[in-house]
């Protein structure tokens, strides 16, 4: 019975090229492209934002609209 780890150690040895070395693509970061991410930061929060006070407008206006329905029905109760 033949033990797996001997086989092991007695093999024949292959010869293993080196892979070749991978090419990384190098990034410059330069003042354009770091205002460039800046601009876009800004523009993004900007849009934030402005979604923000648009439902800040909507939550607004229902109110206003609920004022003015309850100066309707107060104003119909005083007539009456």
């Amino acid at each position: 019975m033949k033990i797996p780890l001997i086989g092991f150690l007695f093999r024949k040895k292959v010869k293993e090229e080196p892979l070749p070395p991978i090419e990384v693509p190098k990034v410059e970061v330069t003042t354009e492209t770091a205002t460039v991410d800046n601009l876009k930061a800004k523009v993004d929060l900007m849009v934030t934002e402005m979604d923000s006070m648009k439902y800040q407008f909507s939550a607004l206006n229902e109110r206003l609209q609920n004022i003015e329905r309850m100066v309707r029905e107060i104003w119909q109760m005083a007539k009456s």
